[in-house]
């Protein structure tokens, strides 16, 4: 396969993690462009990771640039008309997570990529970064039975800075949106309720939620409990599965198989966030080639914004909604 030619459609902070990965496989794949209104954004990427062409107009980009595949790092609250014109130009794109702040966002850009036949994908490198791919494998054989609850603690004390502080939404926008992803491709299983609370803590600046408790149930029967809080002056992390016959304990380093009478299974993960993204990278790239659907598709990805917005209706309106109702 030649190397993909990389055009970035936003140059802060979240795009190193990418140009980290890129960097590793300079025989897969280059960046050619970036696109970015502040200049010292592109200055700052280009000293560390190279020389490309750089615009401050997304249409100059999409008309000059030659590029494969676009990577969208915009603010997400500027998604929408980032996104559009790159499926109308036919750029295969790759967006940050979550690929928009709400619902009726996600629902117009996947429509409008599927319907123009352009593969768009969101970057959930949390399947690979976190042992989410590992235990997907271990649940497909079914020697652990159904599984029965995933119980996952994620506290600590985060400071943003930037656009971030703006956000109405903010800890299950910026994290949660992880876990709700992971744990339906771990499951290979769709929710189908959701139930939310949350606090506010002046203890770190942010958006309306800085701390949450969810309890999602899926469709297979999964009942789900996540914690998780940007406010916590407790550093308090870990996840695990229960099975009919055994359980897994996830963490980033890997995961521990567990079954009755039987010594506990290591199973290490050697991938990181940027691993984790350049792999959802090449797959976009190849599923434009192959003519199919990326494995983050929006059109899969928006489940993952169907619970986050479940999530934020359950707290506003203190009760358990169903994922039906948002459709």
């Amino acid at each position: 396969m030649s190397q993909i030619r990389v055009g970035f459609v936003g140059a802060g902070n979240v795009t190193k993690l990418h140009l980290e990965g890129i960097s590793r496989h300079p025989d897969r794949a280059k960046v050619v462009a970036f696109c970015d209104p502040d200049e010292s954004n592109i200055k700052a990427r280009m000293e560390a990771f190279g020389e490309c062409d750089a615009y401050s107009n997304l249409d100059d980009m999409i008309s000059k640039a030659e590029i494969d595949v676009a990577i969208a790092c915009t603010p997400t609250s500027i998604r929408r008309p980032i996104v559009l014109p790159l499926i109308e130009a036919k750029i295969p794109t790759l967006c940050e997570k979550p690929f928009t702040d709400n619902y009726d966002d996600a629902a117009l850009i996947e429509k409008a990529a599927r319907e123009a036949g352009v593969p768009v994908a969101v970057n959930q490198n949390f399947r690979r970064n976190f042992p989410f791919y590992i235990a997907r494998e271990i649940l497909a054989k079914g020697e652990l039975g159904r599984p029965l609850h995933i119980a996952q603690c994620v506290n600590g004390m985060r400071t943003d800075k930037g656009w971030r502080l703006d956000c109405k939404r903010y800890v299950m926008s910026v994290m949660s949106i992880h876990w709700f992803d992971g744990y339906r491709w771990m499951l290979q299983d769709e929710a189908e309720t959701v139930y939310c609370r949350g606090i506010n803590s002046p203890a770190t600046q942010g958006g309306e939620d800085t701390a949450i408790s969810a309890v999602l149930t899926f469709c297979g029967g999964t009942v789900v409990s996540l914690t998780e809080s940007f406010s916590s002056f407790t550093r308090q992390r870990g996840c695990t599965l229960d099975c009919e016959k055994g359980g897994l304990v996830l963490n980033q380093s890997g995961l521990t198989e567990i079954r009755s009478g039987a010594d506990p299974i290591e199973h290490k993960n050697p991938l990181d966030r940027p691993d984790g993204s350049f792999i959802l990278l090449e797959d976009l790239w190849k599923a434009s080639q192959e003519g199919r659907e990326p494995e983050t598709s929006v059109s899969d990805n928006i489940n993952n914004i169907r619970i986050l917005e479940a999530a934020y209706r359950s707290w506003n309106e203190e009760r358990v909604v169903r994922l039906e109702e948002l459709q």
